[in-house]
């Protein structure tokens, strides 16, 4: 089955789901929003010239859990992975990064305004010419729109930074060359940083 397929599948399985519950079912509110999107950011130094090298924006995908605290207010768990490259090395790239956090709407007329934040680790893969992994702590900080389109589902659509604390030139990325490791990149400044745009579809349960 194609990747698309098993998307179309998954949401129309959701829909039936939550479209079979009874109202108030499952208190306190549980809610899981498969979204996809585009994101951009990120920078590395080549290590033997010292020059900048930009992670390329690509497509990503997340997955968020809520738990309803009090109304309007929600616990909030996010997965999200994105497959990209280090624009000039042959280094392909896997970034992933799970939070733990919490959301707070504001309803407005026909929709809800929100504010979410978490703090987690980020997960770097390399393949290719560069190879090799690491696991940084990290935040990030999100604003959105939530609105209904059925009782218990709404078009949840946001706009996330991620901010990952790099500890400045740590090298990263080794291999082993003949005369021992070569590590091709390093973490540029403090901060690695990315903000993307999503999409999804919130199903509340």
């Amino acid at each position: 089955m194609s990747p698309r397929a098993s998307v179309l599948l998954f949401l129309a399985t959701m829909l039936g789901v939550a479209g079979t519950l009874p109202a108030g079912a499952g208190q306190p509110g549980f809610s899981i929003t498969p979204m996809a999107g585009y994101r951009i950011g990120g920078e590395f130094d080549e290590r033997e010239s010292g020059r900048g090298l930009d992670v390329d924006g690509d497509l990503a995908g997340s997955l968020v859990f809520n738990l309803e605290e009090s109304t309007n207010r929600w616990y909030e768990l996010v997965y999200s992975h994105q497959e990209t490259s280090v624009e000039g090395p042959d280094v392909d790239l896997t970034l992933q990064y799970l939070h733990v956090g919490g959301m707070a709407a504001w309803p407005q007329k026909g929709f809800s305004t929100y504010l979410a934040a978490g703090l987690g680790a980020t997960f770097f893969r390399a393949r290719g010419a560069g190879s090799g992994s690491d696991t940084r702590p990290s935040f990030s900080v999100g604003l959105g729109l939530l609105v209904p389109v059925a009782e218990r589902v709404s078009i949840r659509l946001e706009s996330r930074a991620y901010l990952t604390l790099t500890g400045g030139d740590t090298e990263i990325f080794c291999r082993s060359g003949a005369e021992g490791g070569v590590c091709r990149l390093r973490y540029s400044g403090d901060l690695f940083t990315q903000i993307d745009a999503m999409a999804g579809l919130t199903f509340r349960f």
